[in-house]
């Protein structure tokens, strides 16, 4: 696929793709837990010689830890997702021209405008399927890093080649 070959890290939202987007809150307002598709994080693995992958969001707590305990970088930032992905490319040294972005919701949409090459999964808001590159054919978390390894497989292999 045209594009890809310039992208050297991939940055997501966690809400609505590694999850469903579901936030139990308890009755003092807690998110107890949530769900995570865990064969995404296979998926991670497969694509993680190839591209830098990190995450961003605005919940500090579960995602933070989870995501630690699987060694995944991760940019916090509770209003504005723009300046975490900023964070991260300033971190990794990678222009806004060489990331993908995957997201879901409307919050999503400044870093999704940011790159040449978003991504979203097909029970995103319209506004973000409007301005994604690709929509991928599985619901938030229900195997978008599948879906999007198996949109690279690919561009993996042209990487592989020339190692």
């Amino acid at each position: 696929m045209e594009g890809l070959k310039d992208i050297k890290i991939i940055v997501s939202e966690v809400e609505g793709i590694l999850t469903q987007g579901w936030l139990p809150i308890d009755e003092l307002g807690n998110n107890p837990f949530k769900f995570f598709y865990y064969r995404d994080f296979e998926a991670i693995n497969l694509l993680k010689p190839y591209f830098k992958v990190v995450f961003v969001s605005a919940d500090n707590k579960i995602n933070y830890n989870l995501l630690r305990s699987k060694q995944l970088p991760f940019y916090f930032e509770p209003k504005n997702k723009k300046q975490a992905m900023l964070q991260a490319l300033k971190r990794y040294s990678v222009r806004p021209d060489e990331a993908m972005f995957i997201g879901s919701s409307y919050s999503d949409m400044e870093c999704m405008r940011m790159v040449p090459f978003s991504v979203c999964p097909e029970d995103s808001v319209a506004e973000i399927k409007n301005i994604s590159a690709t929509v991928l054919p599985v619901y938030g978390g229900d195997g978008v890093f599948c879906a999007l390894y198996d949109l690279l497989k690919q561009e993996i292999q042209r990487r592989k080649t020339i190692e």
